[in-house]
């Protein structure tokens, strides 16, 4: 995702933020930049249960690698 110029790999679903790190929620139907974004939407009890010990599909990442990201491009917001 390419936002102002500034490519990111993920945009947070709370403020819009560009990402290249923070939280997947259920392999990706939501992203979180921060723990204030994450907890807006998910308790942090919610959360522990969703990442199941490092089993479930819920859990912070960082993107490293290039070819995964979205390059779609998003208008500069007025």
């Amino acid at each position: 995702m390419i936002i102002n110029g500034i490519r990111f790999a993920r945009k947070c679903s709370e403020c819009g933020t560009g990402m290249n790190e923070g939280y997947v929620i259920e392999n990706g139907c939501e992203y979180y930049c921060s723990d204030p974004c994450l907890h807006k939407h998910v308790s942090a009890e919610e959360f522990l249960e969703l990442f199941d010990d490092g089993e479930g599909d819920t859990y912070w990442t960082e993107w490293e690698d290039e070819s995964e990201w979205d390059d779609e491009e998003e208008e500069a917001a007025a």
